[in-house]
C-alpha cells in the first residue's frame, strides 16, 4: 500500500489569455509572459493549481482561490505591459480606498455580488476617478451603496446629477411682505370656529 492517499485532482488544457492568465473554476492564475497565446496544462485539487507546459514541465504553482479572484505573481507581469486587470482585484480595491470609504465599501460589495464581471466595473470606476473629483465619486458611491445599486452606469448618472439630489436647509425668515403676522392667523382661526 502507498504511504499516502491516492491523489485526487482534475486537469485540463487551458489557453493563456492576453493578460497572461488562465482560468480554472472561474478564478484566474498567472503564467510566465512567454506563454501568452499558447496552450498549457492545468491540474487542480481544491488546494493548489499546478500549471505545466506541453512537455509537462511544471511552470508555476498557485494556491487555489475562490471564483472571481486573480492570482498574479510579480515575475509574470511583463515590465512594458501592466494593465489594471493584470494588477488584480486587490490592487483595484486599494485604488478605490484612495477615493474614500464609501467608494471602497461600494467596490468591495459590488465585487462580492457581481464576481468576475465586477473587475471591469472597478476599472471603469478608476477611469471615472481620473475625470471627476474624489468627492463627487465618493458621494455617488455612498448613494449607490445605500440603494444597493452596483452598476457603473448608476455611479455615472449620480456624478452627472451632482449635488442636485442633496437637500439643502434654508433659514426661516420672520418677516416678508407676503407673510402675515401670527396674530392675523389667530384671528382667522377664531372667526372660523365661531
Amino acid at each position: 500500500m502507498p504511504a499516502g492517499r491516492f491523489p485526487n485532482f482534475q486537469e485540463a488544457k487551458r489557453s493563456v489569455h492576453r493578460d497572461g492568465h488562465i482560468e480554472v473554476k472561474n478564478a484566474y492564475y498567472s503564467v510566465p509572459p512567454e506563454y501568452v497565446g499558447r496552450i498549457v496544462w492545468a491540474r487542480w485539487d481544491g488546494h493548489l493549481v499546478r500549471i505545466y507546459n506541453s512537455r509537462m514541465d511544471q511552470l508555476v504553482v498557485h494556491t487555489q482561490g475562490p471564483p472571481g479572484t486573480f492570482h498574479t505573481l510579480p515575475e509574470h507581469i511583463h515590465t512594458r505591459k501592466i494593465s489594471s486587470v493584470e494588477k488584480g482585484a486587490a490592487w483595484l480595491l486599494q485604488r478605490a480606498e484612495l477615493i474614500g470609504p464609501s467608494a471602497s465599501a461600494w467596490s468591495k460589495t459590488m465585487l462580492k455580488i457581481r464576481g468576475i464581471p465586477g473587475i471591469r466595473v472597478l476599472i471603469g470606476l478608476m477611469s471615472l476617478a481620473a475625470k471627476h473629483p474624489a468627492e463627487s465619486i465618493e458621494q455617488a458611491c455612498h448613494t449607490a451603496l445605500t440603494h444597493e445599486a452596483y452598476r457603473l452606469q448608476t455611479i455615472r448618472e449620480l456624478i452627472k446629477k451632482g449635488s442636485a439630489g442633496d437637500q439643502k436647509q434654508f433659514d426661516f425668515i420672520d418677516e416678508h411682505p407676503i407673510i402675515r403676522n401670527m396674530s392675523d392667523y389667530g384671528d382667522i382661526v377664531k372667526s372660523a370656529l365661531h
